[in-house]
């Protein structure tokens, strides 16, 4: 009898413990504005404020926010040293080992940029032969370009985007590869005039998430997150927050 009422109570303590709501939570990012700012050690920016507003609704509590190089921080929620990571794209990688909310934060189009004396065009991959291609080290991007651009060996990799628009802006390469938003962020912001986006043909266009490590966070509790997200995009404020960064 005695070991009947251990055992039942280890199943209550268990089923207890995982319904437990949480209360508090660890979030990392990257530096990628508009998305994610850094300044000073404060971390602002589009997609920050909108998951700060879902967490507050939800009463759970950010213990930290930290940014990280892409690479790196997509690792650390990985080993789960980090409870969840955004802004995201889909991969089948990252959904082994995180849960994806149903609604994403936002969608965001990437697309080639050029100098606009060199009148390059991107229609296909093919027009890439012969050329040399920056990428960020990490990006998931597609198959096709990184499948073509390993199988020629026309691709540099750096550490961050505005890296990327440096070297195009000094003619050591010719297209890089970069989502809409941020590259006008950066061409603001480093003053370049003469690089343009190819938006007519983009490489893809996909939803950009919060993604949460499989082992220190509950499916439901990802169900609610998207829920409330879900809720707040319905709202005018979503709509402000969007045209404060992206000055429509």
């Amino acid at each position: 009898m005695k070991i009947i009422k251990i055992i039942l109570l280890t199943v209550l303590l268990f089923v207890s413990n995982t319904n437990a709501e949480i209360k508090e939570i660890d979030i990392i990012c990257d530096e990628w504005p508009p998305y994610q700012i850094v300044e000073k050690d404060q971390i602002s920016g589009f997609s920050t404020k909108v998951v700060k507003i879902v967490f507050e609704r939800m009463k759970v509590n950010i213990k930290s926010i930290k940014a990280y190089p892409w690479k790196r921080a997509i690792v650390t929620v990985k080993k789960g040293r980090a409870d969840a990571l955004f802004s995201a794209n889909y991969t089948n990688d990252r959904n082994k080992f995180a849960f994806y909310p149903d609604e994403q934060i936002v969608n965001s189009h990437w697309v080639m940029w050029v100098r606009e004396e060199d009148a390059l065009k991107f229609e296909s991959v093919d027009d890439l032969l012969g050329k040399k291609v920056g990428l960020v080290r990490g990006y998931s991007y597609i198959n096709d370009l990184w499948d073509f651009v390993k199988k020629h060996n026309i691709f540099e990799e750096v550490t961050n985007d505005e890296q990327n628009f440096k070297k195009l802006n000094a003619g050591r390469v010719n297209f890089i590869a970069s989502e809409l938003g941020n590259g006008f962020h950066i061409v603001k912001k480093l003053g370049i005039k003469n690089i343009i986006p190819l938006e007519s043909n983009p490489i893809k266009s996909d939803g950009l998430y919060i993604i949460f490590n499989k082992k220190n966070v509950t499916k439901s509790f990802v169900d609610k997150f998207s829920n409330e997200l879900k809720k707040l995009k319905q709202e005018s404020l979503y709509k402000l927050i969007y045209e404060e960064h992206f000055k429509l």
